[in-house]
């Protein structure tokens, strides 16, 4: 027998023992971050020594290659994913979406191959960012035409999105992997999508808040929406983003046990 594998049947073993009570390992969170999106050069380090995998803005709605290259190398230095984070090159590309799939594909493959251009390992992933994110997840055609590009040019290569909707779906139909992403930093409505931005309540700031609702979800595999209500988030990496205040911190506290 490996002795990991003994390892890890003593760890199963005293979980049931109810009179054991020396700590137990908590198994790792697999975090995520949209970095080399202006934000200060020591925060995209800080973050990138508490992180598992790294969304890097490619050019669209930020980014250049001298920020690529930035995280790329600090990714390197961590042993983090690597992925990339294309977005629309206005309204730091959270504005509305006027792009035909094949229109939405081109962008996107623009993106990942100039990132992919710059770095020395293969990308892990790619997460699209803010409107072509949700414009993905609300239309079909636009999935279709994102998971197409990722089987035919990138094949390996896993989409992140939200757990259980289109864009998974469009990912089993063409083998390509799929990462299912929840928010650590972000609310949620009763339905299980995100509150929009701008309305009050809608991004988290709280430590104490994320290490409640981290714990809640290790024990339910549940979180509480906005008006209360546990809903299930069936998700396999956590994001956080830079620009929130608190990132750092927010981080922290989501890696820390708490006790009950």
């Amino acid at each position: 027998m490996d002795p990991s594998d003994q390892s890890d049947q003593t760890d199963r073993t005293d979980r049931t023992d109810p009179t054991d009570l020396r700590p137990h390992r908590v198994p790792p969170l697999d975090l995520n971050c949209d970095l080399g999106e202006h934000e200060a050069p020591a925060l995209t380090a800080a973050l990138c020594a508490l992180v598992t995998r790294v969304n890097v803005a490619c050019g669209g709605h930020a980014g250049d290659d001298d920020s690529m290259r930035r995280v790329i190398a600090l990714a390197t230095t961590h042993g983090l994913n690597l992925g990339a984070h294309p977005g629309q090159p206005s309204n730091f590309g959270r504005g509305p979406v006027h792009l035909s799939p094949a229109e939405l594909a081109r962008l996107v493959e623009a993106q990942v191959t100039r990132l992919a251009s710059l770095a020395a390992t293969p990308l892990s992933h790619v997460k699209l960012h803010g409107s072509l994110y949700h414009h993905a997840e609300e239309h079909p055609d636009a999935a279709e035409a994102f998971v197409q590009l990722l089987a035919s040019r990138f094949p390996g290569v896993a989409a992140v999105s939200l757990p259980g909707r289109t864009v998974e779906a469009a990912c089993r139909r063409h083998g390509v992997p799929f990462l299912a992403e929840g928010f650590l930093d972000r609310a949620y409505l009763d339905d299980g999508s995100l509150v929009p931005r701008g309305t009050p309540g809608a991004v988290l700031d709280s430590p104490e808040l994320i290490a409640a609702r981290i714990h809640q979800w290790r024990k339910t595999g549940h979180v509480l929406s906005l008006t209360g209500r546990p809903i299930p988030l069936p998700v396999q990496t956590w994001c956080v983003h830079a620009d929130t205040p608190n990132a750092l911190r927010l981080v922290t506290s989501s890696t820390t046990p708490l006790v009950g």
